[in-house]
């Protein structure tokens, strides 16, 4: 489910299983179609995913830059900003920056933030305070590869150091822990984050991601 609704839910291919076909997608949308669902999102789909869901009547949402860091030169922190690991009931406060943040489809609820935090076996969770907080940082790992899994500063704190903190201090902790290599994705229109990736050594792939919808029609009560 998207967001705790049942009208809107979330069709993904899992990873190391094969690629579902069209039919396979179809036969899906007719059982969410059955329960009432309204809108079908996928999510970040690479370039080869793309083409089942197509031909099964998705069509594009929005696609995101991806990017991609060799964790060799990892940069320094560049701002004299406090950090901490995140606790509990600090969960309003990052929730009320989320939403600042990003647009209504991307702002996370607190069941979307505990997702990201459980999303790879092993995790960080870091904020930047000064007395209340200013950003946050989900980092997240699995064997050997890196996931900058979600990034926020408060939006009238910007340019002043705090995400690139937020970013060297994820990406040190990944090389500490044993990844080789770090991905993150941006909307592409999100200038802002783009900038602040490939200041701290990101690199963006040749091809990037892409968000599909599908609309099966309105929820029934």
């Amino acid at each position: 489910a998207w967001r705790g609704t049942t009208h809107t839910v979330v069709l993904s291919p899992l990873p190391d299983r094969p690629a579902p076909g069209p039919e396979d997608i179809s036969s899906e949308l007719e059982v969410l179609a059955s329960r009432g669902v309204a809108r079908v999102l996928t999510g970040a789909l690479h370039q080869g995913e793309l083409s089942p869901f197509l031909a099964a009547g998705f069509g594009e949402h929005e696609r995101l830059h991806l990017l991609r860091h060799d964790l060799r030169d990892v940069p320094a922190a560049s701002a004299p900003v406090r950090l901490r690991r995140a606790w509990r009931r600090d969960q309003p406060e990052i929730l009320s920056i989320d939403e600042r943040a990003f647009d209504a489809f991307w702002a996370l609820d607190g069941g979307g933030l505990d997702d990201a935090v459980r999303a790879t076996p092993a995790s960080r969770f870091r904020v930047s305070t000064d007395g209340a907080i200013t950003g946050y940082a989900i980092t997240g790992r699995a064997a050997d590869r890196g996931y900058l899994q979600r990034l926020a500063v408060d939006p009238s704190r910007h340019r002043e150091g705090i995400g690139a903190t937020l970013v060297a201090d994820s990406l040190r902790w990944l090389r500490r822990t044993g990844a080789r290599v770090a991905v993150v994705n941006t909307q592409e229109r999100n200038q802002g984050a783009l900038a602040l990736y490939l200041a701290t050594g990101f690199v963006l792939e040749p091809q990037g991601l892409t968000v599909l919808s599908y609309a099966l029609g309105s929820p029934q009560p």
